[in-house]
């Protein structure tokens, strides 16, 4: 059911987010190499923020993983995932065309260590993601 200002939620928020990739580390390494990259990738964030807002999901009732997780948009993409079936079938057709895009900037090593560093912001200990 969709939100309205000032309306609570109509779902409980979830805590984490499930990642299997760290979209934050790709993305920066994308902005370094392509210059267009960020308007691309912000575009289709900015759709995720007004979903999320129409919706009513707000960041600060989800728990980062870590602190590199902090402001992700994962927590907000999986909540609408969970709740809009609009959502959903924009996401089904815009995010492969989104993973295409960025991993054609990146290298096969450098996605592994993406998803090796998913996994482990998801341990309770983990601190230093640069030692991956």
């Amino acid at each position: 059911m969709v939100g309205f200002i000032g309306a609570e939620p109509k779902l409980p928020p979830q805590s984490t987010a499930s990642c299997k990739i760290c979209t934050i580390q790709l993305e920066s390494l994308c902005y370094e190499r392509a210059w267009w990259f960020r308007a691309f990738r912000e575009l289709l964030a900015t759709g995720i923020r007004l979903f999320a807002v129409v919706y009513w999901i707000r960041p600060r009732d989800y728990l980062a993983r870590s602190p590199m997780c902090y402001k992700c948009l994962r927590f907000r993409k999986n909540a609408l995932k969970a709740r809009s079936p609009f959502f959903n079938g924009l996401d089904g057709y815009l995010n492969p065309l989104f993973n295409r895009v960025r991993d054609s900037l990146l290298t096969t090593e450098e996605l592994e260590r993406a998803r090796r560093l998913a996994r482990r912001a998801a341990d309770p200990s983990f601190i230093d993601y640069s030692q991956i």
